[in-house]
């Protein structure tokens, strides 16, 4: 194994094509390339031709041409721009992502730094009196893996799964299905309820998470626009226990995400993360009114989305005509 980083030359991705068309592990490998097991894992898994069938799954050519493609390019040419870096600073006040903030420029034609040099520049100004992390949506100060932690599984009754729930919800083709989910904060919780096509928000301050509690909130919240809902998914939380109540006021069905499945549900879990951003764990829902939440639920809806093209949800809606941003 060698002491010093090294990236895999062509001639090594041809050694290792051939000796996986020979049947050698991936420990034999790199004891014969003289590198590290989990560099020849990487490399097999990372630049691998994923439709592909044994054993033309890895090819060296293309291996290397995925390689050259991913190889980073640092942004040099605009990073001391003035203009463009009070433009940054100006954006991520009003909350903007640094993806958004690119996007955005790149659209109308205005100077801007990529996504990545975005962050980079962001990252170099930690000397500075203004930590710019503090503006990114959950404050972090370098990249890091998400960890997930299991839930208890719960059981309610009469509980219909997501794999009954019409194809068309999935493939995002109209609007009108909505997700629903609790933001845990001190001393109260976040109703959250987001539409899947257009990411429209509707966000409601609750004492607590009772299952009581939770059914009049949401019909509450989505009675006046009744006609425009036509689904409701959530996950297994006891707090949804009611869901047949609130499916019959309602007059739509209701469907639950398999456990431990938080995916299935990831435009509404996306934009809790979103909430995150101005409501930590610790925030203390006493001292907040539900005034001041709708300004944060104003400000999601009218911010522009990449999955909508960096259309804000409140236009989307307003563009197909749609009152449930009414």
């Amino acid at each position: 194994m060698t002491s010093k980083f090294n990236h895999l030359s062509q001639v090594q991705r041809y050694q290792i094509e051939a000796l996986k068309v020979a049947g050698h592990s991936q420990r034999y490998i790199a004891d014969i390339l003289l590198v590290h097991k989990s560099t020849i894992s990487r490399e097999l898994s990372r630049n691998s031709t994923q439709t592909a069938k044994l054993p033309d799954k890895y090819k060296a050519s293309q291996a290397d041409h995925f390689a050259i493609k991913r190889i980073y390019k640092p942004v040099k040419v605009k990073s001391g721009n003035k203009d463009i870096e009070r433009r940054i600073a100006w954006l991520l006040r009003f909350d903007w992502s640094p993806e958004q903030i690119a996007s955005s420029c790149r659209l109308r034609g205005i100077k801007m730094l990529s996504t990545e040099g975005i962050y980079l520049w962001i990252y170099s100004q930690a000397r500075n009196p203004i930590d710019y992390t503090n503006y990114l949506r959950r404050h972090h100060r370098k990249r890091r893996k998400r960890k997930l932690k299991n839930q208890p599984r719960t059981i309610i009754k009469s509980r219909v799964s997501i794999h009954e729930r019409p194809p068309e919800v999935m493939e995002q083709l109209r609007f009108g299905d909505m997700e629903t989910d609790l933001v845990k904060c001190q001393n109260g919780y976040l109703l959250t309820i987001t539409e899947r096509k257009s990411l429209f928000n509707l966000i409601v301050k609750l004492p607590n998470k009772e299952a009581m509690t939770i059914q009049i909130a949401i019909i509450s919240a989505l009675l006046p626009v009744k006609k425009c809902i036509k689904t409701i998914t959530s996950d297994n939380g006891t707090e949804f226990a009611y869901h047949q109540i609130i499916s019959e006021a309602l007059g739509v069905p209701w469907y639950f995400a398999d456990p431990y499945c938080s995916q299935q549900r990831g435009c509404n879990e996306n934009q809790n993360g979103l909430i995150r951003q101005y409501y930590k764990r610790n925030t203390d829902l006493n001292l907040i009114t539900q005034a001041s939440i709708n300004l944060v639920q104003d400000k999601l809806n009218n911010r522009p989305r990449k999955k909508n093209k960096f259309i804000s949800p409140t236009k989307l809606l307003d563009l197909h005509k749609v009152a449930f941003a009414a």
